[in-house]
């Protein structure tokens, strides 16, 4: 008899854990990420319950609580204090990388650790996940400001996809380079005219390797008789960095981690030496290089 009570206990228990986890706490919103307040005790007490339930291989949505950012806070600090993986708190919250400005922001913290496949990505993080997991909507879903995502307790990001998360920085696309031409208005080489320059020159020897800028996949890789041979690379938050006058093409297609070669300098298209000609585009417009650029 005691050995069936406790059974039908630990069975009540895991029951109760199932269903609470698909809720929003009563009270959600922790004021402040210490011990000493009693939703973040709370927090930790459902946190440790999904670790349980994670042993056990009981799939469940988590609690979800809020916290506005104070303005020292990161997503890793804010992770590492709640005892979760910043991947979580990043994938919940729709951000796409580690750098990204959470002052005053409304975080949602999940008391559980693993990863949130949003049903319509926006990402390129978001979409690589997805890809790993077709069979997402066999997991736990919950709704959350006017979105779905499914929970995939206890995943951890592949060293790829922690790749994209982590690559928040630009780095020049080529190893050595002489800044020929600036962007903005110019005369034209090869005309005389006054055109606007839609990137910059980087003058190098033909052959030498040309760098992804920013890690992101390959959105075109083809010729015309003004670019060359080019590549235009797609990165996160609307942002693409064409490559052109290449010599060749090395990347034509996939997923490609910044410093990777996606080509070679050369003078193919309406160039007058080997160089590269190199843009930045956000949102479809053209931006000044040398602002993102180290």
């Amino acid at each position: 008899m005691i050995f069936l009570a406790s059974k039908i206990k630990k069975l009540l228990f895991f029951f109760l854990l199932i269903i609470t986890s698909y809720a929003f706490c009563d009270d959600q919103t922790i004021p402040a990420l210490s011990s000493r307040n009693a939703q973040f005790r709370q927090f930790m007490d459902n946190l440790e319950k999904s670790y349980m339930s994670e042993v056990r291989g009981i799939k469940v949505v988590p609690y979800i609580y809020t916290y506005t950012a104070a303005e020292k806070d990161t997503i890793i600090s804010i992770a590492a204090r709640c005892n979760i993986p910043h991947e979580t708190l990043a994938l919940l919250n729709d951000y796409s990388s580690t750098d990204t400005d959470i002052k005053n922001a409304t975080i949602y913290i999940p008391a559980a650790a693993g990863l949130f496949v949003k049903e319509e990505p926006s990402s390129i993080l978001e979409k690589l996940i997805q890809i790993r997991f077709p069979d997402y909507k066999a997991y736990p879903s919950i709704q959350l400001k006017g979105k779905k995502y499914y929970f995939l307790q206890a995943e951890r990001l592949t060293p790829t996809e922690r790749a994209f998360f982590l690559d928040s920085k630009m780095a020049s696309p080529l190893p050595e380079g002489i800044l020929t031409s600036a962007y903005g208005m110019r005369e034209s080489p090869i005309t005389g005219s006054m055109l606007f320059h839609k990137g910059i020159d980087l003058a190098a020897p033909e052959g030498t390797p040309v760098y992804a800028c920013k890690s992101g996949y390959v959105l075109s890789a083809s010729s015309d008789d003004v670019y060359g041979n080019f590549v235009i690379l797609q990165h996160e938050n609307n942002l693409q960095s064409v490559y052109a006058h290449l010599f060749e093409i090395e990347k034509k297609e996939g997923y490609v981690h910044s410093g990777s070669v996606i080509g070679y300098v050369g003078t193919t298209g309406l160039s007058t030496g080997p160089h590269l000609h190199f843009e930045i585009r956000q949102n479809g417009e053209n931006k000044n290089p040398e602002d993102f650029l180290p």
